[in-house]
C-alpha cells in the first residue's frame, strides 16, 4: 500500500504515461519492505512471540536461575524480593517477548537501513519533479519547511522523555533507593500528561510533517519524495494500525495486558489536539 501511494507522486507529466525508472522502484521497494514489515510484525507479534517463547524453552534457555544486574532497570515482572535482582527470562512469554524486540529491531533496521542506502545511491542522478521547483526555489517555502521539520522531530525527540504507552520506551520515577536513583514504573505511561495529551501518538506521528517537508528540503526529487514520503505514509499507517488493534483488545507493545490501554485511548486521541478541542484532555503539564 505504502508502496503504490509513494510511486504515483513521481514523474506524472501532463499527456504523458507514469514513467517509474528502475532505480527509483528498486527505492520504492525498501521503503515498502520497511514500512510492510514494521506495521505487519506488529499486527502478528502474539503467535511469533509464543514461538520465540517455546523455542527458548526447548533449548533450555528459560528459568535458568540467571539473574540481571542490580542496575539493570527492569520491568520489575521478573524481580527477585531477596536481592532486588531480575530474573534472566523467567518464563517462555518473558523470553518470547525479548526475543521478539530483538527481532523486531533487526528487521526493522536492515530494511530501513536498506532504505537510506538505496536512496544515498541514487539521490543526486535522480531527476527533479516539476511541482517541486516552485518550492525549492523560494527562500520563504525553504524557511518554513525547516521550521516544520525542526519542530516535528523536536517532538518526536521531546516524547522519549514523555513517552506513550504504544511505544516500547520506559517509564521511570525518581526513586532515591535504587542503584541509578530510577526506578522503571510502566504503568506511568498510561497516564496522558504533557505531549500524550496532544496526541497518543507522539514519537511516530511527527515523522509525517517531518518526511513531507524533508521531501522539499532534500531537493524535490523522486527519489526525495519516494524516501520521506513514503515514510510519512508508514507513519500513518503504521499509527492507525495500532489504534486498530487497541481498538480489538486494549493492548499493544509487549508490556501491557489485554484491557490495560482502555482508559488511555478513552482519553486521548490519534488526531492532535482532538482531545484537548473535545474536552477530554487540557493543555496543562
Amino acid at each position: 500500500r505504502c508502496l503504490a501511494i509513494v510511486t504515483l507522486a513521481v514523474h506524472i507529466r501532463p499527456a504523458h504515461a507514469l514513467v517509474v525508472p528502475q532505480a527509483e522502484l528498486g527505492l520504492a521497494a525498501w521503503v515498502g519492505a520497511f514500512s510492510a514489515t514494521h506495521v505487519g510484525l506488529s499486527a502478528v507479534r502474539d503467535p511469533i512471540i509464543e514461538g520465540f517463547g517455546k523455542g527458548a524453552g526447548a533449548i533450555g534457555a528459560v528459568n535458568t536461575g540467571l539473574r540481571l544486574p542490580a542496575v539493570w532497570l527492569g520491568d520489575g515482572s521478573s524481580l527477585d524480593e531477596e536481592t532486588g535482582e531480575e530474573f534472566f527470562w523467567p518464563d517462555e512469554p518473558s523470553a518470547g517477548r525479548q526475543i521478539f524486540r530483538v527481532f523486531y529491531s533487526v528487521v526493522a533496521g536492515v530494511t530501513l537501513g536498506g532504505s537510506f542506502g538505496a536512496f544515498q545511491n541514487i539521490q543526486l542522478a535522480s531527476p527533479v519533479l516539476d511541482w517541486t521547483v516552485p518550492l525549492t526555489e523560494s527562500p520563504q517555502a525553504m524557511a518554513l519547511l525547516f521550521g516544520v521539520a525542526s519542530i516535528a522531530q523536536g517532538i518526536s525527540l521531546a516524547s522519549l522523555v514523555n513517552p506513550s504507552p504504544l511505544s516500547l520506551v520506559p517509564g521511570f520515577e525518581a526513586d532515591d533507593d535504587a542503584p541509578l536513583k530510577l526506578k522503571r514504573d510502566d504503568s506511568l505511561k498510561l497516564r496522558p500528561y504533557g505531549l500524550t495529551r496532544i496526541t497518543r501518538h507522539p514519537l511516530i506521528l511527527p515523522v509525517v510533517p517531518w518526511g513531507l517537508a524533508n521531501a522539499i528540503l532534500t531537493g524535490g526529487r523522486a527519489a526525495d519524495v519516494i524516501l520521506f514520503v513514503g515514510l510519512a505514509v508508514y507513519a500513518l499507517v503504521g499509527c492507525y494500525a495500532q489504534d486498530v488493534r487497541a481498538a480489538e483488545a486494549a493492548e499493544v507493545g509487549t508490556v501491557f495486558a489485554r484491557g490495560d490501554l482502555t482508559n488511555f485511548y478513552a482519553e486521548t486521541s490519534f488526531v492532535p489536539f482532538a482531545a484537548i478541542v473535545d474536552g477530554r484532555q487540557s493543555l496543562s503539564l
